[in-house]
């Protein structure tokens, strides 16, 4: 057995009896000064008689957040079929779009199977694989650097959310929105609009329909998700959200000044992102959910807000004691009053 592991086209070439599982333990490292998500993409075994048979190919993880100058493991899991002829050559590749063009191959000369009843001994196979594939990696000082690194990372990114669970972004951009609706009710027009939503059918509905679904929990679940794979990678919790990322992309802009081709310009931070300690506040509280994220939409959204001032107008009278009691936030347990959602 002989494996090639050259750094810039990595390629395995190795003998296996038919049958045999054979694991490609990939150790993944980012040159690009952006951050990837990877998720590979194997071709069927070609045969050298034109015969197409299915690899049976698995990747654990299924995918990977790869931070600039990060490095990760992936196995991925292949089976030589069982059916095949000794001497056969098969042959694949292992792709990771949006990461170039080139691909890691992948050859097998068949061996005679075993005897029946005799197992096979799966077959390791360990790759250095710097991506992207087949390039150099980026230097901030070759010339145009800043704005072709910015173009790369902006097309890896979107590439990148087309693999990703849907769930993790969904749930940052949910908890960035409650967190600007926070803002907005510190204010004494979000406090005055909270107030007079929380009196309305509308928001006891929304509490309601938060509660039965457990969005809070969702929400939650899916933050931890993407912060904790990035933790488990050696970095900050903060800093593994996909926003943050963005966030990060864009003021890098800044950083260079790609007509006089500097690279000294001092480099503009981010802050780390707060989105999970805020979302740990709120914890499962539906009220709080509902009524900071309606109060975000209506900061961002003008079509919203315009809305949501016509069902606040309809809002009931308040107590006469509102005053006393504060009267500038909604009801602390909606799910808990009493009387029909009609109010």
């Amino acid at each position: 057995m002989a494996v090639d592991t050259a750094p810039e086209l990595p390629h395995a070439r190795l003998e296996a009896r038919a049958g045999t599982a054979l694991g490609l333990r990939l150790r993944l490292r980012n040159r690009m000064m952006a951050a990837g998500l990877l998720r590979p993409v194997i071709d069927d075994w070609v045969a050298n008689d034109g015969q197409i048979l299915a690899t049976g190919a698995r990747a654990d993880p299924a995918y990977v957040y790869l931070l600039q100058g990060a490095e990760a493991r992936q196995t991925i899991t292949l089976l030589v079929p069982a059916h095949v002829a000794p001497d056969t050559m098969l042959r694949s590749s292992i792709g990771f779009p949006g990461m170039g063009d080139q691909r890691i191959a992948v050859e097998v000369r068949v061996l005679a199977a075993a005897e029946p009843g005799i197992p096979q001994a799966p077959v390791d196979v360990s790759l250095d694989v710097a991506l992207p594939l087949g390039g150099e990696g980026v230097s901030a000082a070759d010339e145009f650097g800043s704005i072709a690194q910015a173009s790369y990372s902006l097309v890896a990114g979107l590439a990148g959310l087309d693999m990703i669970p849907a769930r993790w972004l969904v749930a940052e951009l949910l908890t960035a929105v409650c967190e600007a609706g926070e803002a907005h009710a510190r204010t004494p027009e979000g406090q005055a609009l909270l107030d007079r939503l929380g009196r309305t059918r509308f928001f006891k509905n929304g509490v309601v329909a938060f509660a039965s679904a457990q969005a809070p929990r969702w929400i939650l679940s899916g933050l931890s998700a993407s912060s904790g794979l990035h933790a488990a990678l050696g970095g900050q919790i903060g800093q593994g959200q996909l926003l943050y990322i963005w966030e990060r992309w864009l003021l890098g802009l800044a950083d260079a000044d790609i007509e006089s081709n500097e690279t000294t310009a001092a480099q503009v931070r981010v802050p780390d992102s707060t989105l999970q300690m805020y979302a740990s506040d709120l914890g499962t509280s539906a009220d709080r959910w509902f009524g900071t994220l309606v109060l975000g939409l209506a900061r961002l959204s003008p079509r919203i807000a315009a809305a949501l001032e016509v069902i606040a107008e309809r809002a009931p009278a308040a107590p006469d004691d509102s005053s006393a009691a504060g009267g500038s936030s909604p009801p602390q347990d909606v799910m808990g009053e009493d009387g029909p959602l009609s109010r």
